[in-house]
């Protein structure tokens, strides 16, 4: 993936500049593309901070920044060089697959969820039979006591 570390500090100052945006603006828009593909980015303060240093060069942005950055300047990657521009497309393809993926349940969680899903059956169950057993109840008792009655009858 060279098209995301080839992406340079001041290209990501140039792609913000050119859209008009300030700093917080460029928070917002990465925050949004985040929400838009389901990933966790920093709170809106602590990326204020961190878009000044990268565009500085003095911190790189870590890949899912990269990818956001990517994701909000789109309609710009035409201004990469060609080979860039694809490797930047197929980039931002691939982030979108990512995302996707890591909605999906693991299969730890699947195991939960069947487990939960056999104890609330098993529940239901357990809550029949008891219900059975205080109607046998029931019907024992009615039986007994008209046992009782019929020997008081007879004795």
């Amino acid at each position: 993936m060279r098209a995301l570390t080839d992406v340079t500090s001041e290209i990501l100052r140039k792609w913000r500049e050119s859209r008009g945006w300030d700093v917080p603006r460029m928070a917002r828009e990465l925050r949004k593309a985040a929400r838009d593909t389901g990933e966790d980015v920093a709170a809106h303060h602590g990326l204020v901070k961190m878009i000044p240093q990268w565009e500085r060069g003095n911190r790189a942005p870590r890949e899912r920044y990269r990818l956001l950055y990517l994701k909000v300047f789109q309609d710009m990657l035409g201004d990469l060089p060609p080979g860039m521009a694809f490797g930047t497309e197929l980039a931002v393809r691939l982030a979108g697959v990512r995302s996707r993926a890591a909605r999906l349940p693991g299969p730890d969680e699947i195991r939960a969820l069947e487990i939960r899903q056999a104890m609330a059956e098993l529940d239901v169950h357990v809550a029949e039979v008891e219900a059975s057993v205080a109607a046998l109840k029931a019907l024992l008792a009615d039986d007994e006591a008209a046992g009782e009655e019929e020997q008081a009858r007879r004795g």
